[in-house]
């Protein structure tokens, strides 16, 4: 730390050898100690894991199912409209949200329901509603996300000999849709698994932080504890033990996606499935 006219400004130097004795000590008190360190109110961060991240996981699993089961509905109702004049309503509101700024489009939301719908509980906490609103919010960009990845999976199979076979069998376009062209993108669809997951959490940091939802997210920013000014006599509320903890646990999240997507690929994808 050094003052220059009249500033406090501070600078860091990497270390190595610094950097190796910060990670060893860190794992050597997990070992001694069996635990991942305290927190700023004497709980451990194992205790405060247990309290904040099932709201959290709330909020992920809700989206992650709103956006599956909506964002393919609203792929296949992008791809009947492509050929439309209502595509507008079809592609055009997924092109639209996906390319508005996913906080600014949180943000008009938020202050169109306060401002139109003030009965809509929208800052609820201790009720057992209270992760509905946030999971909505979340949900919004994840679910255009599927929706395009869906319209351009079900566009991808069009023309397709399985498909020709299928109408000249006298099935309708809305049979052969929803009975045979879906049933060869549920593939393509689920292999995004882990990507749609990405945005959820991207999105719930947000969400948590706007809505003081207490949340694992909301309970990373207070163990941050960032300031853009320096008090004198103020202690550090920084909580390194915490940070690591709750960004292994959403890492966590990510790799069981990540399986999950695996797993689906592998049993819902017709070519492999002749292969076995």
């Amino acid at each position: 730390m050094i003052q220059v006219n009249g500033v406090m400004e501070y600078h860091y130097q990497f270390s190595w050898e610094t950097y190796y004795e910060s990670v060893s000590s860190y794992f050597n008190n997990i070992v001694e100690n069996k635990s991942l360190g305290g927190t700023r109110n004497h709980f451990t961060v194992e205790e405060i894991l247990a309290i904040f991240l099932p709201r959290s996981l709330k909020v992920i699993v809700t989206a992650f199912i709103i956006s599956l089961f909506f964002g393919i509905l609203k792929g296949i109702l992008d791809f009947r409209h492509s050929q439309k004049k209502s595509n507008v309503i079809g592609n055009g509101t997924t092109f639209l949200f996906q390319a508005i700024p996913d906080f600014f489009l949180i943000i008009i939301i938020l202050l169109l329901v306060i401002s139109f719908f003030p009965f809509i509980p929208i800052f609820a906490q201790g009720v057992w509603y209270e992760f509905l609103i946030p999971s909505l919010l979340v949900t919004i960009l994840p679910l255009m996300y599927v929706a395009r990845i869906t319209s351009s999976a079900v566009a991808s199979q069009e023309g397709l000999q399985y498909i020709v076979v299928a109408k000249a069998k006298g099935l309708s376009n809305k049979m052969v849709l929803y009975k045979h062209v879906l049933k060869n993108c549920y593939s393509t669809i689920f292999s995004h698994c882990s990507s749609l997951t990405i945005y959820i959490i991207s999105n719930l940091l947000m969400v948590e932080y706007l809505l003081s939802y207490q949340g694992a997210a909301f309970r990373l920013f207070q163990a941050i504890d960032y300031r853009n000014s320096v008090s004198v006599g103020r202690r550090s509320n920084f909580e390194p033990e915490l940070i690591i903890a709750i960004a292994v646990s959403f890492m966590l999240i990510i790799m069981i996606s990540q399986i999950i997507s695996e797993v689906a690929t592998d049993s819902l994808d017709p070519r492999r499935r002749e292969k076995r």
